[in-house]
């Protein structure tokens, strides 16, 4: 009874964690154009719509992620806004993530336990769970933390097919990828492809009969939302913007670009440094070693090792710049593999550490590795604080000056934020290229239109407002 209550307080423990997060220090907002556009995609599911129809003076309120031709949607997959319509039409959108969150940390928790027991178990909840990565995501709005959900459920029902080989076990994992695959098809993939290290035509034959009736879905989507199967969000949203487009998100010569290689390389340290539980990518290598040594769950060995190879493979493909979300969250489903791993190692390192020098030395290590973890999260919101303070400093000032049927002219496409619905009181537009802000007095007469200036200091999220019309 008391380990269940312990195991129950953590999940309530790390639940109060990402709701603090969201609520607390990111305020329910929005901050980067990837979260905005899922956020939008889900108050058009809400409404039981996949798309709106695009205002007049399109040009005017393009958005970052957002696909603005004859008609208005998120350029991403739907998975991640399907839930967050939930929240929407509960109006807390900002709960999902977190929610989301702690079912991760209870599948992962219930699949570790058949295969290791209940300490390493326990110690995997609290590497994955703490790691400053999947709190800071668990409190945003980004699709990472949904993506660690449909894995750690798919690999929960691969756990349970390990143990106890059942085919409907194997039918759930494969549901669960499907689920994953409409929410982030690359992760999805990279999961598929690492069962492969399973050896088993069964898991591969019944996982795929599961997952196979969301890629069709998946491309029922496209073809509704972009014009063809084959269309996805990101072609038709470089193609919304025309020659200015993006480039593409996937090639090979990005590995042998030297600024791009050093993106990447940065990436992985900063997963392996900055945003995990330190220690915690060591001790995945000594837990390796352990059950490999002991001879136990060769298939979470096998399966661990080819997953955390190919999303680092698949990270050095992808194009990689510094932008509004943590640093290697590209990485996040890593971190189910390396919890895993680490939950054995945890326990192998500190026997041996027991024997050396005494078990306070064993809680020593482990409290200050808890303390160390919670410092990197604080220095990471300290950062992100007046940034979130910055970006929603808009919309308070402007709120605060009580315009009505307004035209607010913001500096760049990531401020033009008007909903789906475009029927807000005050619009906020981005003016297109080669035409000045000034153009906007002709472009929306009858109302009253201001230019949108960032004060100084940045932190205190004060805007100026000049009234040009």
């Amino acid at each position: 009874m008391s380990r269940q209550r312990d195991i129950l307080l953590t999940f309530a423990f790390f639940g109060f964690v990402y709701c603090f997060l969201a609520r607390a220090a990111f305020h329910g907002f929005p901050l980067s154009g990837d979260e905005y556009s899922h956020l939008l995609q889900a108050e058009l599911f809400a409404r039981g719509l996949l798309h709106s129809a695009a205002p007049t003076n399109s040009d005017w309120f393009r958005v970052d992620h957002v696909v603005v031709d004859d008609w208005v949607r998120s350029k991403y997959p739907p998975g991640t806004s399907a839930l967050l319509a939930l929240g929407v039409l509960l109006r807390v959108p900002w709960l999902v993530t977190p929610v989301e969150g702690v079912l991760t940390l209870v599948l992962v928790w219930t699949a570790t336990r058949r295969v290791l027991g209940e300490k390493d178990a326990r110690v995997v909840v609290l590497l994955l769970g703490g790691a400053p990565l999947f709190a800071f995501q668990a409190g945003s709005f980004f699709s990472h933390t949904a993506t660690s959900m449909w894995l750690a459920a798919a690999f929960a029902g691969v756990s349970a097919s390990a143990t106890r080989p059942r085919p409907f076990c194997l039918l759930v994992a494969g549901l669960a990828l499907g689920c994953a695959f409409l929410t982030r098809p690359l992760d999805a993939v990279v999961f598929g492809a690492a069962l492969l290290a399973l050896r088993s035509t069964r898991v591969m034959a019944f996982a795929g009969l599961g997952a196979a009736p969301f890629v069709v879905a998946h491309l029922a989507y496209q073809n509704a939302q972009f014009g063809s199967p084959w269309t996805d969000g990101y072609h038709a949203y470089n193609a919304s913007l025309g020659p200015a487009g993006e480039g593409s998100m996937l090639a090979p010569s990005y590995v042998l670009d030297r600024e791009q290689l050093a993106q990447h390389l940065d990436v992985v340290r900063a997963l392996v440094v900055d945003w995990t539980v330190p220690g915690t990518a060591l001790l995945a290598f000594l837990g390796y070693a352990a059950l490999r040594r002991a001879g136990q769950a060769e298939w979470l060995r096998r399966f661990a090792l080819a997953f955390m190879t190919l999303e680092v493979a698949v990270l050095f493909v992808t194009q990689g710049w510094v932008d509004d979300g943590a640093r290697p969250r590209y990485l996040s489903p890593s971190l189910l593999p390396l919890a895993c791993l680490a939950g054995p190692g945890w326990r192998a390192g500190a026997a041996l550490l027991s024997e050396r020098v005494g078990r306070a030395a064993v809680q020593t290590v482990g409290a200050v590795a808890a303390l160390l973890a919670a410092a990197q999260l604080q220095s990471f919101l300290s950062t992100r604080a007046p940034e979130v303070s910055l970006r929603e400093g808009l919309y308070r000032t402007v709120a605060g000056r009580g315009i009505r049927d307004g035209i607010v002219v913001v500096p760049t496409p990531i401020y033009a934020r008007n909903g789906p619905f475009f029927d807000r009181s005050v619009l906020y537009v981005s003016a297109p290229p080669a035409k000045a802000p000034e153009e906007a007095a002709a472009a929306f007469p009858g109302r009253a239109v201001f230019l949108a200036r960032e004060a100084c200091p940045r932190e205190d999220g004060r805007w100026t407002l000049l009234r040009i019309q």
